[in-house]
């Protein structure tokens, strides 16, 4: 029987890592990357926020990349949030 490459199980070992989000930081998420992110992360975030809560865990289980650069904790998201106030 042949196993995935090994980089596909890193990858998935690495992804449980990453905190679990609430509905209302992942919609967050999705505007910070809006306005931070480039082209393609902007198009992405813009699916995120009209996509159903299947296609939402595929984009973030897909592109966790989205949640390390504009999730909570960092500086984009923290910034954002500091202008809310």
């Amino acid at each position: 029987m042949r196993q995935p490459p090994l980089a596909l199980l890193l990858e998935s070992a690495q992804s449980d890592l990453r905190p679990q989000m609430t509905q209302s930081e992942i919609t967050c998420m999705f505007q910070v990357a809006q306005i931070h992110g480039g082209s393609f992360e902007r198009a992405m975030a813009a699916a995120g926020l009209v996509a159903d809560p299947d296609n939402t865990g595929k984009i973030l289980r897909t592109w966790p990349e989205l949640q390390c650069k504009f999730g909570p904790g960092t500086k984009h998201y923290e910034k954002e949030q500091e202008r809310a106030r």
